[in-house]
């Protein structure tokens, strides 16, 4: 059976919530009862893989400790005027980390997808024009096989662009256009209403 350890700052942390703390997350947003009606085992297993994924973005400020396995709790960061803290998570990053455990419950190869074959994901020339020298550029996504504009980005927000819109500031993006390191802090962030009757439901798959 999984085992989840959401000691703040421990050496064997394995997920920034518990399940009791991810089902009351879950209660507060739309469609929150299909999560909490999955069994245990499966919720457990999807927070731990949600949060292996989420481990993968680059996020302000500085671990707190270097013992620490987990990426959080950070020092030393802000966003929209909350300051992170050794002594908790931010409410958006746990949120964010159901929000991904949710989406993996239902498809748990939803971010490893199927093998698009030998070729790296990365930047190929299109198309070539010789007069006047007019070269076109496009990216290829190992992962789906198919072409993308977001092969730059972890394939965390790759397969769940909408999760950079609710982490907001809190994590660093790379512009594939420029190279340079952007900070998300002007970012509109779609509503996480409680549960009630609003236009999208966050814990089904997202209609991006």
């Amino acid at each position: 059976m999984a085992t989840l350890d959401a000691t703040l700052g421990g050496a064997t942390s394995n997920t920034y919530v518990d399940l009791a703390e991810a089902d009351a997350i879950a209660a507060n947003l739309y469609g929150g009862e299909l999560w909490i009606a999955r069994p245990i085992e499966e919720r457990s297993i999807s927070l731990l893989q949600s949060t292996m994924w989420m481990e993968t973005l680059d996020y302000v400020g500085l671990r707190c400790t270097a013992t620490q396995r987990l990426k959080w709790p950070r020092s030393g960061g802000t966003c929209d005027g909350v300051s992170a803290v050794c002594t908790g998570i931010p409410y958006k990053v746990k949120e964010a980390e159901v929000l991904v455990a949710f989406q993996l419950a239902i498809d748990p190869n939803a971010i490893l997808g199927e093998s698009g074959g030998n070729a790296p994901s990365g930047t190929f020339t299109k198309r070539q024009k010789l007069g006047d020298l007019e070269i076109e550029y496009a990216q290829f996504n190992a992962n789906t096989g198919t072409s993308c504009d977001n092969c730059d980005e972890p394939p965390l927000l790759q397969e769940y662009p909408w999760l950079a819109a609710i982490l907001g500031c809190w994590i660093y993006v790379i512009s594939g256009d420029s190279g340079r390191i952007l900070t998300r802090d002007c970012c509109p962030e779609p509503a996480l209403s409680p549960t009630g009757v609003i236009s999208e439901n966050y814990m089904s798959t997202p209609p991006y």
